[in-house]
């Protein structure tokens, strides 16, 4: 007969080890592309497939900095992050607003509005860019980082997330703090937004990705080179006589580090986030 420990103990193996399997499989295309960026351009599709470079190529991170002067990747990188860092702090900004006011606010058409506002993530970004661009070219902000910024400054999903936290907060504590005289001010900023720092870290990995990989809309709103963004960059990059697959892996390794090394500082706040932002309410 087997014991209830060892019961325990087979479960727990068969799941650490399922574990790993899945982690692999998604870990896998990450090393390759690492890897691969380290071979010669004749092994990056040469057959048959080797995992590791038979020739280790030391050149394409620096050949993709300097090497290439149509592409001043360097330039994309900055501009990607000033627009992720603006836009992120402007969507933590209305989705914290947003999501206390349908939380702890009664007032006529809340869940309505809600509603409505819950509904546009059903609506992609395709269906919308043509008239976004147009809008945006009307107002002056094509070429220009706040015609960036500005329509990734909102999420619905941020709204919902905020929201379903608030949710959780206790109303006793907001009612004492009025009784004790603070105002609606001071209790979102100094009361409700400290308790909440744990769902906008969270938020702040989900944007913050979202963000960063954007090509679509760079694509169509940016036509000067010096306003590139890096995914843009990326998917422009080619050489003039031939296609350099380790530059090109070379340069999306370095688009991955920035969200590997925030997630890497965020990750327990983002499974704690997700973990208190549940679909109460």
């Amino acid at each position: 007969m087997i014991g209830l420990a060892q019961k325990k103990r087979i479960m727990m193996t068969t799941l650490y080890t399922a574990i790993v399997i899945i982690g692999v499989f998604f870990i896998f295309p990450f090393l390759w592309m690492v890897f691969s960026s380290f071979k010669l351009n004749k092994d990056v599709l040469a057959l048959p497939i080797r995992f590791l470079p038979p020739e280790w190529n030391w050149k394409s991170y620096y050949n993709v900095f300097f090497e290439f002067t149509d592409f001043d990747f360097p330039r994309y990188i900055f501009n990607s992050v000033i627009v992720a860092v603006f836009a992120l702090l402007l969507c933590l900004f209305f989705s914290a607003t947003s999501g206390y006011g349908f939380a702890k606010y009664r007032f006529k058409g809340n869940k309505l509005l809600f509603t409505v506002v819950l509904s546009t993530i059903m609506i992609s970004f395709e269906a919308i860019v043509v008239p976004l661009f147009i809008l945006i070219r009307r107002m002056g902000w094509q070429n220009s980082y706040i015609g960036l910024i500005v329509p990734e400054s909102l999420t619905a999903f941020g709204v919902f997330m905020m929201r379903q936290f608030f949710y959780n907060v206790p109303d006793e504590i907001i009612e004492s703090a009025r009784i004790d005289g603070a105002n609606e001010y001071v209790i979102f900023s100094r009361i409700s937004i400290p308790m909440a720092k744990t769902a906008l870290l969270a938020l702040v990995i989900f944007h913050a990705q979202w963000v960063w990989n954007l090509l679509i809309w760079p694509l169509i709103l940016i036509s000067t080179p010096e306003m590139r963004t890096l995914p843009q960059g990326i998917a422009l990059f080619k050489g003039g006589y031939n296609t350099p697959y380790p530059e090109q892996l070379a340069i999306s390794v370095v688009a991955c580090l920035p969200l590997l090394i925030l997630y890497l500082f965020l990750s327990k706040h983002f499974v704690q986030g997700i973990t208190m932002t549940g679909l109460k309410g």
